[in-house]
């Protein structure tokens, strides 16, 4: 695959800030709009959403309003907690939605010791990039491709619970933390990568909706043909809990690492509601570290395998991204690498879902005030789908391109 040459550049805006409504509420909201441009494509090629095999997710060159983001949490005096994530998305509809929402509890240390739960909806804390207002990130407008998918396809119905040794308690420079997890309610994760593969966007999933790609030929036919071009990806479909298990290290303010192990033990071979279970288990592992007073590197990697039916779908995918950021006042400069690929191991010659591909993100940001900030972001993707070979005369190699002008807004302290 050809490599671009490239230098690309991000801001980052300001840290995520609650504006206290009462002693037990605070509120924090983010959203963005602007004007948008598109390297033109074929119809084929439009973004998933729109039934395409695009992998970028702006269909036309244009103004658009990017995802308004809300958190609430409410923090009555007790070991108890509620968060709540909320948006407004234009696409692919209008649509005002939930993406998480949970119960904390939290109680007093217990010799040193931290002991956390939570219950509800959430996404696993494996993100170090989509640290921001309603999991989105302070550094670009578009989220990597590992993050893209969890915001497509990672949710949980779950009961989750940590134990942390917290370094300063313990006169040491580490600080551990344990977690574990039992869930239901995400059976359909890995449809979106099997067929269209990763993507690069930032939007998310609200917890009741559809996620729609293209209607391949092979869907339309034995043995895929009871598949529908949609997926719900938060549905319970064959009444077995999944888990995942995670341990994060902290090293002062300069290190941190998070390593997740997660299987949705879904059964394969369970089709109801118009969705196959997919059984869909990944390693992931985040680190963040901080370069210098203003230069910090996040990067994630992901191993995983998904199997639908009886291997009607069997599919090994890696993935993994490395982001800089500089800030330099009210200037921040990130750049990101992305790098991706799909590996098919099933019996079904008419489906052939092998994928890679890569892509730049370029992003420089201007904070005007504590309110307002703009943003300018390049984005490059050059991806290889066998997929799309489905068609004929389809090009299974294309490039995709896009760049924004934003105006990001939040509310202020």
């Amino acid at each position: 695959m050809k490599a671009w040459p490239y230098c690309v550049f991000s801001i980052i805006t300001t840290p995520v800030a609650a504006v206290e409504v009462s002693d037990w509420l605070q509120m924090s909201a983010k959203g963005e709009g602007g004007y948008t441009t598109v390297q033109s494509q074929p119809n084929g090629l439009r973004p998933w959403w729109q039934e395409g095999t695009g992998q970028l997710a702006q269909a036309n060159s244009g103004w658009m309003l990017g995802p308004q983001l809300a958190s609430i949490n409410i923090t009555p005096d007790s070991d108890f907690s509620a968060t709540i994530h909320g948006q407004w998305q234009q696409i692919p509809d209008e649509t005002l939605g939930l993406t998480e929402y949970w119960l904390n509890y939290a109680p007093l240390p217990l010799a040193g010791y931290r002991i956390r739960a939570r219950a509800g909806w959430f996404y696993p804390a494996m993100s170090l990039e989509n640290s921001d207002v309603a999991w989105s990130s302070p550094y670009t407008s578009s989220f990597s491709a590992i993050n893209s998918w969890f915001g497509e396809e990672l949710r949980s119905k779950g009961l989750e619970l940590s134990l942390s040794r917290p370094g300063n308690f313990f006169n040491s420079a580490h600080t551990f933390t344990a977690v574990a997890s039992a869930f239901q309610g995400n059976d359909p994760i890995g449809t979106m990568v099997s067929w269209r593969g990763f993507a690069i966007h930032a939007n998310q999933t609200n917890l009741n909706q559809t996620v729609a790609f293209a209607n391949y030929p092979s869907l339309t036919v034995p043995p895929l043909n009871l598949q529908s071009n949609w997926v719900k990806p938060f549905e319970e479909l064959d009444n077995r809990a999944g888990y995942y298990l995670g341990l994060h290290w902290q090293w002062q303010q300069q290190t941190e690492m998070r390593w997740y192990y997660y299987d949705n033990n879904a059964d394969p071979m369970v089709f109801t509601e118009q969705q196959y279970a997919w059984h869909t288990k990944f390693t992931h592992l985040a680190w963040q570290q901080q370069l210098h007073h203003d230069w910090l590197l996040v990067a994630q990697w992901l191993n995983g395998n998904t199997v639908m039916g009886p291997k009607v779908i069997d599919l090994d995918f890696n993935v993994w991204f490395v982001l800089v950021n500089y800030q330099l006042g009210d200037w921040q400069f990130s750049t990101r690498f992305d790098a991706w690929q799909q590996r098919d191991r099933d019996w079904v010659p008419q489906d052939n879902n092998n994928g890679k591909g890569e892509a730049f993100t370029a992003n420089v940001q201007y904070q005007i005030s504590p309110a307002l900030s703009v943003q300018l972001e390049w984005l490059l993707l050059d991806s290889q789908q066998q997929s799309r070979s489905q068609w004929q005369n389809w090009p299974v190699d294309r490039k995709f391109g896009q760049s924004s002008l934003l105006l990001v807004w939040r509310l202020p302290e």
